[in-house]
């Protein structure tokens, strides 16, 4: 048995993957706060949901609709969750991305309220993303 965060986190994912805007609507915290490190296009603190799925919205016309993250593993409790995965995407004139991150989810009252992103390689993610 699985316990309600890793539920939430892994439909999350399966939203993202297909595309499902409802879902992911209904799975963020209107005021979500996502944290991604770095100086490329990519980094930065979006606070609420127009601001987060304006860069999504980008970070997909860039890559050409071929970002995806393939979960290895979540771990969760009561107060969010872990995934571990590998990010991949496409971007014409750039080296292939494929990097193991871990992503930190914080949970409440059945959203997510809160993301920080932590790649594992950082400059390749910034000099794909330049």
């Amino acid at each position: 048995m699985s316990h309600p965060s890793e539920d939430l986190i892994r439909r999350l994912y399966k939203a993202f993957a297909s595309q499902d805007m409802a879902v992911i609507n209904e799975l963020l915290d209107d005021d979500i706060t996502w944290h991604a490190p770095g100086r490329a296009r990519n980094a930065g603190t979006r606070r609420g949901k127009p601001a987060l799925f304006a860069v999504m919205g980008e970070l997909a016309q860039l890559t050409g609709g071929t970002m995806s993250s393939e979960v290895h593993d979540v771990l969760a409790n009561d107060n969010g969750a872990v995934v571990l995965q590998t990010t991949r995407a496409r971007r014409d004139g750039h080296p292939a991305l494929e990097d193991r991150e871990v992503l930190v989810f914080e949970v409440r009252k059945g959203k997510v309220t809160e993301v920080w992103e932590h790649p594992g390689d950082l400059y390749a993610m910034e000099a794909f993303f330049e």
